[in-house]
């Protein structure tokens, strides 16, 4: 059999045992994060976040069309899966060319050498088969999988070019001969195809450019970086001018055609498309008669990549279509540009820019600020009529309700007749983005002025009749983003994003540059009354004045408080040492390295690591391992007592280092042997890999790990560690002893002088002891194949022995991988979004935050059809214009939302936000009269401490008292008044008419007469006192949601912002009131009639709004609530997600995973549904529907409880809030004596999501949830939970006390959490114990009172001899740590005590 046969049989081989692993491994349906969202809109063709993915939704649709609903996740998990198969396949043949391509420069290819080379294409190509990162994305519907088909198949195809030019340089007769250049015009193709499924792609074209360099041209180095310059211009020219300049150009000839030419909408982008078409086909065939075949192949290559490039058109035929999902609205070329330039995201600076703590200029000159904004959409505009006719001043209140629905505002002014006025709308021109919305609008002027005839008024809502068709810049007029100060900015700014001020500060180390302090605060300077000119000089102060015992101690603590925020972000500018080294430990170290190494060394745990600023976390979640104990103890602390929470993890892989070491070896070896195609595949690896880390400018703490981003670059390294097998070959059938003597030599001394440094330094010896590992293996290898190249030079066994130690490589990654990619009975993501939608009733409304609370249950409705009765809408994403404008039309069977805004009133541009800025004034009822009595009280108070007054003056203050308490008598019935803006008539007459009434006088007169002179004292200042207490309550004023929303949407209610330069809406009060429909609620089972009765029921919700600012989100909201007649119930899947209305809170009470809107206030955290969350877990809950219907619930599982269901890091977030959910659930059973019911409740919990092995890693909520059954009463279940919950936090305290204090000075909390929760489980279990004797110390233990008397569930553990170890500990680090361990808050005290120390 040839080789090419062979080559291509063992590929095939290779792809099926991939396409093996990914099927028979990938999610059954949808995962986390933003496969939902993929999964739906390739299904249904609709439109996800930018920059959009056409080509994948496109063969997406393709793959699930077929599929009945519940299986079309799995069909697009599929897609993925052969995806990365046909990207390992590519990937076995690229090394195999480039494996050829080296032994050829040896001679002859024999039979053994073409072995070898099938071998390291067998090595590679199956090593990368498991890598970590690879395999995450090959098993789920996520857009990186086939990402990496199109850099494997786009680097093959040049591989493949380069060999066939080879043959066609060799042909003498080229006439009939395949032109090579086709792979040039296919890459192109591909290219183009690939910017509609990720943009990762696009990094391979300097690799691809130099491949041509090499082969056509002479290196020299000046064209050596001729070449770059062009291979990176060709990938600029692609990624800023093809990709967002075609559309942009398209866009301005649209906007031309039809707002200057006055034609129909898309005749601009006609007459573009046929243009372009033009040039391209006239410059071919001029190319082509002129025999400029290089102009040509460039013009057909640019070609091919429009026409891949154009899958894009796919979004906006779609986006018009108006589907239910249509993220971003790109439905014009000018939203579609937007949408590619991903303009939601934002920008970050890359090569200068600012650090987080660069002042910005203050002042609003045009020279300070950046470019102004635009953004153009399409519009049908409206252009109001005035008019001469008047109404009457009662009329002018009826015209304002009548168009209050249609957030307008009308203006009136006095008209010719007397007590007339004339009128006008304030808003002269009304856009609207659709003709559905134009006509809707209409539809409800033409009733509203049906009205007004009915009532004899005219027609107010009176337009043109020709309406305006075009393209406007709603962003017109809005000013640039302030500019940085120059000299507070820096190149290569690597610390750029504002509040993130803290957790740069760890990374860099920082201390500041100290010639570069900030400039001072003009609101510091002004309450020091100095002219400090910068900040340290402020900090300075501000801690003179707090570190001065002789001030009161509430003013010291003021200060302290405002110099510690001053300092927060720093008092100088970082330095470009500290700038660097934020790039090196965190962005490349951190966000790259370790990622490389959980890959190709080995893997702690799948827990998302915070490094630096993991605080207690650091060195027991998410950091790569060696494997090696002796390695990772350096690092990590002692390897040997590592507790069950990280050894049965299922991301604890260990590869030894192996892959690393022969991808090593195949780096130095193709770097020695073949430059050039090592620089080929360098570079691959360098721009797939660092240049990402460079171009993302990654701020620390993402939400979640990036390692998938750079998975082409592990691709790249891949290569080398196939290649590591043809070195082996090579070094046996080619080397000599003194080439051994030599790479032993270097390598051992290499090592050996680092191993040396690191330890004089004393900075750990990691780095030495890898390298002295890696050493001491290589050499072995090396050594064993030096001996059988001796002993069979010409036998097979040269070539086969490299494969079978290359395949230990493939083999560990694959055994240690396989439990923690292995997806295939999981269904969390589904169930629980699932949960989410059967914890609300029927017909709700569901605000829901994050990605994996949204994503997931947008995939469950839209394609599997569950519960889409129920309306989700996001908080983040209803910060934009298009989720509202979905949200206010009907899908499925959810009627819309009611947001009545007008959709110009939240048009992007328009009220992002809303500043708000109540006052005394607008707060309070009368303020003018509190005012004045709270004037009156200061004067009655001071009055009161004087001493010897006369009897003329008790009288007058006794008068005035008695008054005083009057007014407070009459303020508490004004406050029940919620409408009303002033206090009541009664209550103002009480204050004109004054005190000096006979009534007060008499009053006073007994008081006196009665009380005595000498006595009174006491009894006056206790009067004032209680009336005080209510005039310091002075009724407040409440607005409704609706008035509220009419006072943001009228454009009058803006101000200049010196902070952004531009007129902001704003709102000048805060206090919000919603009244409750009482028939309404009971009617569609919001509430019941027995919660009538209930103490804490509340006719009307009064809240204050949170923050000092509104986002759209926020104003949607209240415009729901606005127009809320509690016809359907309204629900959030987080508390924090209320935002602005977080103050709602009180009204909240849970029900399954969601928190339900209630006209019951439960307090500061909300309540909980009892009875209906006991029949949800439990499977018995009936839905109630339309026409009497009912649905039986249950909550599922997604599989956790089945051996060998991956229960990862992502998934426990969401284990979390369900074991919450339970926990309070039993706490309030246990309450109520409901006792069996809460044991059912929590045997559900141990048995759905059972913690042994690490099934489903036991959280601190496990402890709460094993003691509520010693309170329930079920000890047993209680005794079998708790020991083994106990015994995992024995060991983690075991491993603690084993670190040395190095380590140890990063566990503190965590040693602290777990003796906490083995004390909880300790006391819970001790029910029939008094408490003052469970802490009686135990004085038979041998190594004295170390624990204590009373174990309870501790019985028969090691808790005695981990108790002497921490005591130990304890000892050793008291007077250092005193503060610790005597804060009960941190420490288990009771433990500070029966040790010795003291507490605080």
């Amino acid at each position: 059999m040839n080789y090419k046969k062979l080559n291509n049989i063992t590929g095939w081989v290779v792809f099926a045992i991939a396409t093996f692993v990914y099927l028979s491994t990938m999610e059954q349906t949808t995962s986390l994060w933003d496969c939902g969202e993929y999964i739906t809109t390739a299904n249904k063709l609709e439109v996800g976040h930018p920059p959009g993915a056409p080509f994948f939704m496109m063969l997406g649709r393709l793959f699930s069309a077929f599929a009945s609903p519940e299986n079309a996740a799995m069909m697009v998990n599929s897609m993925s899966a052969l995806s990365s198969s046909f990207s390992i396949l590519f990937l076995f043949w690229s090394i195999t060319m480039l494996g050829r391509k080296m032994a050829k420069k040896n001679g002859e290819i024999d039979k053994s050498a073409s072995i070898a080379i099938l071998g390291a294409g067998l090595v590679g190509a199956l090593s990368y088969t498991f890598t970590d990162s690879f395999w995450f994305s090959a098993v789920e519907g996520e857009v990186y999988a086939m990402s990496s088909f199109f850099t494997a198949i786009v680097f093959w195809a040049i591989l493949k070019w380069d060999v066939e030019d080879d043959q066609y340089s060799a042909l003498e007769d080229k006439t009939s001969a395949t032109h090579p250049n086709r792979w040039i015009l296919f890459i192109c193709y591909m290219i183009g195809l690939s910017i509609g499924v990720h943009l990762l792609n696009l990094l391979a074209i300097p690799a691809i450019v130099f491949v041509i360099y090499f082969k056509k041209y002479d290196f020299s180095w000046k064209s050596f970086f001729i070449a770059g310059i062009a291979s990176l211009v060709v990938l600029g020219t692609i990624q800023s001018i093809i990709i967002p300049t075609t559309v942009s150009l398209a866009d301005w000839v649209e906007r031309l055609f039809i707002d200057s030419f006055g034609l129909p909408f898309n005749s601009g982008a006609f007459f573009f498309l046929g243009a372009l078409t033009l040039l391209i086909v006239i410059g071919l065939k001029w190319s082509s008669n002129n025999g400029k075949a290089l102009l040509n192949t460039g013009i057909l290559s640019l070609a091919l990549v429009l026409m891949g490039y154009s899958s894009f058109v796919m979004i906006l035929v779609r986006s018009n279509a108006n589907p239910p999902l249509d993220e971003n609205n790109p439905e014009t070329l000018s939203q579609l540009h937007s949408y590619l330039k991903r303009e939601q995201y934002g920008t970050w600076p890359i090569l200068s820019g600012r650090f987080w703590n660069s002042p910005a200029y203050s002042d609003c000159s045009e020279d300070h600020l950046g470019p102004d904004k635009s953004s153009f959409m399409k519009v049908y505009t409206l252009t109001t009529l005035g008019s001469a006719q008047e109404v009457s001043t009662s009329d002018t209140t009826v015209i304002k309700e009548l168009i209050k629905p249609l957030n307008l505002h009308v203006r009136f002014f006095k008209g010719k007749s007397n007590k007339k006025y004339r009128y006008s709308l304030i808003e002269k021109e009304l856009s609207f983005v659709n003709e559905w919305d134009l006509n809707e609008f209409r539809n409800q002027c033409d009733t509203i002025n049906k009205e007004f005839v009915s009532l004899q008024l005219p027609n107010i809502l009176s337009f043109e009749s020709t309406i305006k068709k075009g393209y406007i810049d709603n962003l017109k007029g809005k000013r640039g983003d302030k500019l940085f100060l120059p000299e507070y900015t820096t190149l290569f700014p690597r610390m750029y994003r504002q509040g993130e001020g803290d957790k740069y500060k760890v990374w860099c180390g920082y201390e500041g540059n100290t010639n570069k302090p900030l400039p001072a605060l003009g609101q510091i300077n002004k309450m020091l009354q100095q002219n400090y000119t910068d900040r340290f000089q402020q900090y300075q102060a501000l801690m003179t004045y707090a570190n001065n015992a002789s001030a009161p101690d509430n003013q010291r603590q003021y200060l302290r408080g405002i110099a510690t925020d001053l300092s927060k972000d720093g008092l100088f500018l970082p330095s470009f040492s500290e700038n660097i080294q934020f790039l090196f430990q965190y962005q490349l170290n951190w966000m790259y390295l370790r990622y490389f190494l959980w890959n190709f060394s080995g893997r702690q745990n799948d827990v998302q690591g915070y490094g630096l600023t993991g605080g207690s976390s650091k060195i027991l979640e998410g950091n790569w391992l060696s494997g090696i104990d002796f390695i990772d103890n350096q690092r990590l602390g002692p390897q040997e007592t590592i507790s069950d929470d990280i050894k049965l993890n299922k991301g604890y892989n260990r590869y030894f280092m192996l892959p690393l070491i022969l991808g090593l070896i195949g780096f130095f070896f193709h770097l020695i042997k073949h430059p050039k195609g090592w620089f080929v595949v360098f570079l691959l690896f360098l721009l797939t890999g660092i240049a990402i880390v460079i171009y993302l400018n990654q701020k620390p703490a993402e939400p979640r790990e990036r390692d998938y981003a750079y998975a082409a670059s592990f691709y790249a390294f891949s290569f080398w560690i196939g290649i590591g097998v043809w070195a082996l070959f090579d070094f046996a059938r080619n080397i000599n002893f003194n080439h051994l003597k030599k790479i032993a030599t270097y390598t051992i001394g290499g090592s050996g002088l680092i191993l040396l440094a690191q330890y004089i330094s004393g900075n750990g010896m990691t780095l030495g002891l890898s390298l002295s590992y890696m050493t001491v293996v290589s050499l072995l290898v090396f050594g064993l194949m030096f001996f059988l190249g001796k002993k069979y030079p010409s036998h097979l066994m040269i070539a086969i022995v490299p494969i079978g130690l290359g395949l230990f490589v493939p083999s560990i990654l694959a055994f240690e991988n396989w439990d923690d990619h292995n997806r295939s009975n999981r269904s969390t993501a589904r169930d629980f979004a699932a949960n989410y939608l059967n914890s609300c009733d029927y017909n709700a409304i569901l605000f829901t935050n994050g990605d994996n609370d949204t994503f997931p249950l947008w995939y469950i409705q839209e394609v599997e059809g569950v519960r889409t009765d129920v309306r989700v809408a996001n908080m983040s994403l209803l910060s934009t214009d298009w989720h509202i404008n979905q949200m206010k039309k009907r899908a499925y069977e959810s009627d819309p939302l009611p947001i009545n805004m007008r959709e110009s009133v939240y048009r992007s541009g328009s009220r992002d936000y809303v500043l708000i800025t109540p006052n005394d004034n607008t707060k309070y009822k009368s303020n003018s009269q509190r005012l004045k009595i709270q004037k009156t009280l200061d004067n009655l108070q001071a009055l009161l401490g004087k001493s010897g007054l006369d009897q003329n003056s008790l009288n007058s203050l006794l008068t005035q008292v008695f008054w005083i308490q009057d007014i407070a008598d009459s303020l508490k019935k004004d406050d029940q008044d919620y409408k009303s803006k002033s206090i009541s008539d009664g209550t103002l007459e009480l204050i004109k008419k004054g005190y000096d009434l006979t009534e007060y006088k008499n009053k006073a007169k007994n008081f006196i007469a009665l009380a005595g002179v000498n006595n009174m004292g006491g009894q006056i200042s206790q009067v004032l006192t209680n009336a005080s207490k209510i005039i310091s309550k002075w009724p407040e004023r409440w607005y409704s949601a609706q008035q509220a929303i009419d006072f943001i949407s009228d454009d009058r209610n803006k101000k200049f912002q010196s902070f952004s330069c531009n007129n902001e809406s704003y709102l000048n009060f805060n206090n919000i009131y919603l009244e409750v429909n009482q028939e309404n609620a009971i009617k569609n089972g919001i509430i019941d009639s027995a919660d009538l009765k209930n103490p804490n029921y509340r006719p009307v919700l009064k809240w204050a709004l949170k923050g000092s600012m509104l986002y759209k989100a926020d104003l949607a909201v209240l415009s729901l609530l606005a127009n809320y007649q509690w016809e359907r119930p309204i629900y959030f899947a987080s508390i924090m997600g209320m935002q602005a209305n977080r103050y709602l809170q009180k009204h909240m009470y849970c029900e399954g995973l969601t928190y339900k809107l209630s006209p019951v206030e439960y307090g500061g955290n909300g309540g909980t549904n009892i009875n209906k969350m006991v029949q949800l877990f439990k499977g018995e809950y009936a839905l109630e529907k339309r026409n009497n219907q009912k649905d039986s619930i249950e909550f599922l599982w997604g599989n956790m409880k089945e051996k060998g269901v991956l229960v990862d890091y992502y998934t426990m977030r969401m284990v979390q809030n369900i074991r919450l959910q339970m926990m309070k659930l039993s706490d309030q059973l246990i309450a109520e004596n409901r006792y069996d019911e809460a044991v059912d409740i929590l045997n559900l919990c141990f048995r759905e999501m059972p913690v042994e092995n690490e099934q489903v890693p036991a959280d601190d909520i496990c402890y709460y949830l094993c003691s509520n059954y010693f309170e329930a009463g079920d000890t047993i279940k209680g005794n079998e939970i708790g020991k083994k919950l106990a015994e995992l936090q024995l060991q983690r305290l075991n491993h603690f006390a084993s670190m040395d204090k190095e380590h140890l000075s990063y566990v503190w909390s965590e040693l602290g959490k777990a003796l906490f929760n083995v004390e909880m489980l300790r006391e819970a279990s001790l029910v029939d114990i008094d408490r003052n004797k469970m802490f009686e110390p135990d004085n038979n233990n041998m190594s004295g009172s170390v624990s204590f008397a009373y174990k309870g569930v501790l019985a028969n553990t090691d808790y005695d001899n981990i108790c002497a170890k921490i005591k130990d500990v304890f000892v050793d680090n008291y007077r250092e740590k005193s503060a610790f361990f005597s804060n009960q808050q941190k420490f288990p005290v009771y433990y500070t005590q029966l040790w010795g120390g003291s507490m605080k």
